[in-house]
């Protein structure tokens, strides 16, 4: 890349150079290296342009994408009769932004309550329980009549199991609790206590907190930046991630900074600067090459011109100069059409391509990043197999592998193609599920014979490593989802299990069934994942391996957690690998039928 770059940047210098080599050549080479030129500067100033223009174009975008809901939000904040905590957490959540009501010194207001309770008094037993609200996707009102389950969370607040309304169910939990602990009863809602505001939520954020000393300490002189009456906003980034900062005047005495995470410009010009010159160096070559060529046809007819005016020169009249010429010129009107043709058509397939890369920026932003590392792993992981097959194959045809032993080799040889193969089918497969238009094949199926089945096909591990096999799941439990891919998750857990579990230890696989989605679990025990690689094991071709020896046949692609969690996602699935007591857990939460 950085080649590329120099060359690009060297332009000037190259274009004059090829200038001096081809100024004493003929016409026609003349006019094809003018034709390089003008596309090559033409791709120059292409890039020039992206490198200088884009960064902007992409910030206004932005800004545009969030205005409008911004000041919808602000103005509904300056409304006398909003709820703070209510509108706060609304656009937040939608937004996916920081939101922060501070002083005139820019210090963070500090809420009086940060709890969202309910008081309910029990109608039968007039007894009162102040319960902890888990989510604000439901207004409750006072008076309003609630059947709910809830246990103890301490000795002055109760969580809820399930709550019931006139509504409906508007909350039910999938934690599994001892039945002695719950308490169920038919209540009134007698006193209501919201949060005054988000603040205890993002005030202890690095992004709010960077921002908000900027602000207090004037190293950011926020009048600077106004965009509007009572309105100002700056890029900041100088953060672990860019931002746009907002700064509105909340009802005349205070502030509301509002923080928009946003990609990183420098990361989105770099993909698309680095695709650009790939594109624009190929069809600089092509058009070199074909040069060349048409250069040779369009200098024979020049030559055989120069050949019939010496003969005529030189009185040599027999020659059919007239008619001759006439079809030289045609046949030349013809080289300089089809050069039209060609280079034309180069125009339109660099066009195509840069379309297709626009489209491609568009679907896959926020997975560039991770595509990129996944090209170079995928070549990484693919030059060993293919070092091993081509050595084997060349001793065997240089002779230096005995022939007794070409049949162990050879075997080896397809050992290693199957190994690549699995990762390549493990890789297309990633790429379906990424793809929008694919659709999963979803049935009906009984997850609990899936999961009897992996488990027989490993009964041979189990036995010889001793394994101590806890299995507490339902006969049935029927889901909906894609039979094929619910199943390779679930394998997939078990085979690691077996890799990291020390001989004679126990593995542990549960099932809960719950109203709308099943609970899975698989723990295994005797050792732990180290903190930082819990971090990165979703991420591919990231390995862990600390087996003594190998346990299974096949080895792993390097995909195997990473496909797990693009599984998992397109069924919308909560999960998870976690560390416990002397353990490690594996588990996730799948709807019972597709939403």
């Amino acid at each position: 890349m950085n080649k590329i770059k120099k060359f690009f940047n060297r332009a000037p210098e190259l274009y004059k150079h090829i200038i001096n080599v081809f100024s004493r050549r003929s016409i026609s080479t003349q006019l094809i290296v003018t034709i390089i030129l003008l596309f090559a500067s033409f791709f120059s100033l292409q890039a020039l342009l992206n490198s200088q223009f884009f960064k902007n174009y992409y910030i206004e975008r932005e800004f545009n994408d969030i205005h409008t809901d911004l000041m919808s939000y602000v103005n509904n904040m300056n409304d006398p009769e909003t709820d703070f905590y209510d509108a706060m957490y609304s656009f937040t959540s939608e937004k996916n932004a920081y939101s922060v009501i501070v002083n005139g010194d820019f210090r963070v207001l500090i809420s009086s309550n940060t709890d969202y309770t309910l008081v309910v008094r029990d109608v039968i037993t007039d007894n009162f329980y102040t319960i902890i609200v888990p989510d604000n996707n439901y207004s409750y009102t006072l008076g309003e009549s609630i059947a709910l389950t809830i246990y103890v969370y301490n000795e002055d607040y109760y969580s809820p199991s399930e709550i019931n309304t006139s509504a409906g169910s508007i909350f039910s939990s999938n934690i599994s609790l001892d039945s002695v602990n719950l308490i169920s009863f038919s209540g009134v809602v007698t006193e209501i206590n919201k949060p005054n505001n988000l603040n205890y939520q993002f005030e202890d954020n690095t992004i709010v907190k960077q921002e908000v000393i900027k602000l207090s300490s004037d190293f950011i002189d926020y009048r600077e930046h106004e965009y509007m009456e009572d309105g100002y906003w700056y890029k900041s980034t100088d953060g672990p991630v860019d931002t746009l900062v907002f700064i509105h005047v909340l009802r005349n005495w205070d502030y509301i900074i509002t923080i928009i995470p946003i990609e990183d410009s420098e990361d989105i010009i770099n993909i698309v600067s680095s695709y650009n010159y790939y594109v624009y160096l190929t069809a600089i070559v092509i058009i070199f090459l074909w040069s060349f060529r048409f250069s040779n046809l369009l200098s024979k007819p020049i030559q055989n011109i120069e050949l019939v005016t010496r003969e005529i020169a030189n009185l040599n009249f027999n020659m059919e100069a007239h008619e001759y010429r006439n079809r030289e010129s045609a046949s030349l009107s013809r080289s300089i059409n089809l050069i039209s043709r060609n280079l034309k058509e180069a125009l339109e397939t660099l066009n195509t391509k840069n379309k297709e890369l626009t489209t491609l920026y568009n679907d896959q932003t926020k997975q560039v990043s991770l595509k990129k590392q996944l090209v170079s792993s995928i070549s990484h992981e693919l030059k060993t197999p293919l070092m091993i097959m081509q050595v084997t194959i060349q001793g065997i045809l240089d002779g230096v592998i005995p022939l007794d032993e070409q049949e162990v080799e050879l075997l080896n040889v397809v050992d290693e193609i199957n190994k690549s193969s699995t990762m390549i089918q493990d890789m297309l497969q990633i790429y379906r599920l990424d793809d929008a238009n694919t659709e999963l094949e979803i049935s009906m199926f009984n997850m609990s014979d899936s999961i009897k089945f992996i488990i027989k096909d490993f009964e041979h591990i189990i036995n010889k490593f001793k394994f101590k096999l806890n299995i507490d799941i339902p006969d049935k439990v029927v889901i909906e989802a894609d039979r094929k891919l619910i199943t390779r998750v679930i394998s997939n857990f078990f085979t690691n299990a077996i890799k990291y579990t020390e001989e004679g230890e126990k593995i542990s696989i549960k099932i809960i069934e719950g109203k709308n989605r099943v609970y899975f679990e698989l723990i295994n025990f005797g050792a732990n994942i180290n903190e930082q690689d819990l971090e990165n094991i979703w991420m591919p071709f990231f390995r862990t391996d600390k087996s003594s020896e190998p346990r299974l046949k096949t080895r792993g692609t390097g995909v195997g957690l990473y496909l797990v969690s693009e599984i998992l996602k397109a069924h919308n699935c909560e999960f998870g690998i976690e560390n416990i007591d002397k353990g490690v857990k594996a588990y996730f939460y799948i709807n019972k039928k597709v939403e």
